[in-house]
């Protein structure tokens, strides 16, 4: 079992360089990818936990030390990748809202140079208002990007928590199931919890489905 989970996470550590160094070159710098970081990241750090658990409860000195080594050097891989991730992330906000800006000023400066329907239209309009516009447009984008950014990587890590919870809620619902036939209850009431926990799941599904087209909406109308 130990050897099982050691195993485990060591594919995690090599998922996290493998993206780890997309994110850095910006060969994908996409919210997804940083989304995906952020759950392997969360389920390195439960691997890490559960691996130094079952550490000490090895009873063989030599095996027990030699775990708890490797849990030494999984705590500093994971600091790491924290420290690497964040840096990253710094860097892209910062090139991004460079970005913004630059389509900003850029979209700003195409609409004082279109031609006017009225004479005084392009004097009505001064100088400091123009910009004091511009800047809110850009506060606005940079705070709705930042909001999105927030939501996609929550709903990456709620689904890799789900992901993670499947084998021991299907081992629940068996022992449920079990217990239930064990006391005796009618197959009725069987079919009953089971009804219920499948709605469960579609109104999961549903809720997800919305919430990805919100999201469309509101990029849609941004954009």
């Amino acid at each position: 079992m130990m050897n099982s989970l050691y195993n485990h996470a060591l594919k995690q550590v090599n998922a996290l360089q493998r993206d780890l160094e997309k994110f850095q070159t910006g060969e994908d710098t996409s919210v997804a990818l940083q989304g995906q970081i952020t759950a392997t990241t969360n389920a390195f750090k439960r691997s890490i936990d559960d691996y130094e658990a079952m550490a000490k409860k090895e009873i063989i000195d030599a095996k027990r030390e030699k775990a708890v080594a490797r849990v030494t050097k999984f705590r500093e891989d994971y600091d790491a990748f924290n420290k690497s991730f964040a840096q990253l992330k710094s860097r892209e906000e910062q090139l991004s809202h460079g970005r913004n800006r630059a389509q900003l000023l850029e979209r700003r400066q195409s609409r004082v140079n279109a031609p006017v329907e009225h004479p005084y239209q392009a004097t009505s309009a001064s100088p400091y208002l123009q910009q004091a516009h511009a800047m809110r447009e850009r506060d606005f984008a940079q705070r709705t990007g930042m909001q999105l950014d927030d939501m996609l990587h929550q709903g990456m890590a709620a689904l890799d928590n789900l992901y993670q919870q499947k084998p021991m809620l299907k081992s629940t619902q068996r022992k449920m199931r079990d217990a239930a036939n064990t006391l005796g209850l009618s197959r009725n009431v069987i079919q009953l919890i089971e009804r219920r926990s499948s709605e469960d799941k579609w109104i999961f599904y549903a809720g997800v489905c919305v919430t990805l087209l919100a999201l469309w909406a509101i990029v849609h109308y941004l954009t």
